[in-house]
């Protein structure tokens, strides 16, 4: 028996599924209209700044680092949606992912055609 769960753990351990990073996608603040938004795509390990474009370092699947004018930024993933960033000159800011209009209407007619196909 014991034989037999340490084996079923190993082929889940060893199906070959790696960690992905998220879409890339802008990031802001929630609270406030005039802010300063980053875009982030953790795939190509771009952010892009004010029209310039910064290379991303990747540190695991979800941390990342990039350089600004001598400061360096910590981006963590804590979700799909939201990153923190934390930068070396005690900059510090939780940003939330906007949603475009056409991907939100990507994913309803994606679900749409899901739902015909079952019928």
């Amino acid at each position: 028996m014991k034989y037999f769960f340490s084996l079923i753990l190993l082929a889940f351990l060893g199906c070959g599924v790696k960690p992905v990073p998220p879409p890339a996608g802008k990031f802001c603040e929630p609270m406030l209209k005039n802010t300063q938004c980053v875009y982030l795509d953790f795939r190509n390990s771009k952010a892009i700044l004010e029209e310039k474009e910064y290379p991303m370092k990747s540190t695991s699947t979800l941390n990342f680092s990039y350089k600004v004018d001598e400061v360096f930024y910590e981006v963590e993933v804590l979700n799909e949606n939201r990153v923190k960033i934390t930068g070396t000159n005690g900059f510090q800011k939780t940003l939330l992912k906007l949603k475009d209009k056409d991907e939100r209407k990507k994913e309803y007619v994606k679900l749409w055609k899901a739902i015909k196909d079952l019928f």
